[in-house]
């Protein structure tokens, strides 16, 4: 007689997230929504010495969520001490730094910018892009370029539409959607957007949007 097995269906792992922030409320908040995730796995401190104390203990988080006045934060070099020690994905999460503070943020390694006013759907959106490698802005943090910013760079209106949402961290089926076209269409200007701005993909685009003072 034979006997037929079958493998056992490896679950899922969660993301791994840190919420580092001195307000106790946003903090058992936020974590307590994350936790209600399926796929998500939250946990928080409130000073970057017990954030950088929490990686050594557990290792390195897909995700980490900075509060910008947080204790120990001491300009950005708190968010830098962070972005090495995690490896990256770390996202400044604030409701009051300002354009120049986020730029800065980029150019120091963060992964993104999370306004604290972000809707908890977005938020998880953010999250996951975030933990895959990608850089997040939020939509408005993108300011609509002139025509004769999108002149000088050879954009046409539809590539700086597309272009604003690439920012907003959509998917290419999810941009066709928003604006009406289809993926391989999308995906098209995507390359495009890339030749003309120098970039090699994606992230490289958004970086490079804000270089050339499209933020």
């Amino acid at each position: 007689m034979t006997l037929h097995t079958t493998s056992a269906i490896e679950p899922v792992s969660s993301l791994q997230i840190l919420v580092v922030d001195d307000h106790s409320l946003v903090c058992e908040t936020l974590s307590a929504a994350l936790e209600a995730q399926d796929d998500l796995e939250a946990q928080s401190v409130n000073c970057i010495d017990d954030a950088l104390s929490r990686i050594a203990e557990t290792g390195r988080f897909d995700v980490v969520l900075l509060d910008y006045e947080v204790p120990g934060m001491d300009g950005l070099n708190g968010l830098r001490r962070l972005v090495e020690v995690n490896q990256g994905a770390v996202a400044l999460f604030s409701g009051v730094a300002s354009r120049t503070v986020v730029e800065r943020a980029i150019d120091a390694g963060a992964g993104g910018f999370i306004p604290k006013t972000l809707p908890f759907r977005t938020l998880k959106h953010a999250v996951r892009l975030i933990a895959e490698g990608e850089l997040y802005l939020p939509g408005e943090f993108l300011r609509r370029a002139s025509d004769d910013e999108g002149s000088d760079l050879g954009l046409k209106p539809r590539e700086l539409r597309v272009l604003g949402l690439l920012c907003e961290g959509m998917q290419n089926k999810e941009i066709g959607r928003e604006i009406g076209i289809e993926e391989t269409i999308v995906k098209m200007d995507v390359k495009s957007i890339c030749r003309k701005m120098g970039a090699r993909n994606r992230t490289q685009v958004v970086i490079e949007a804000m270089k050339r003072g499209l933020f």
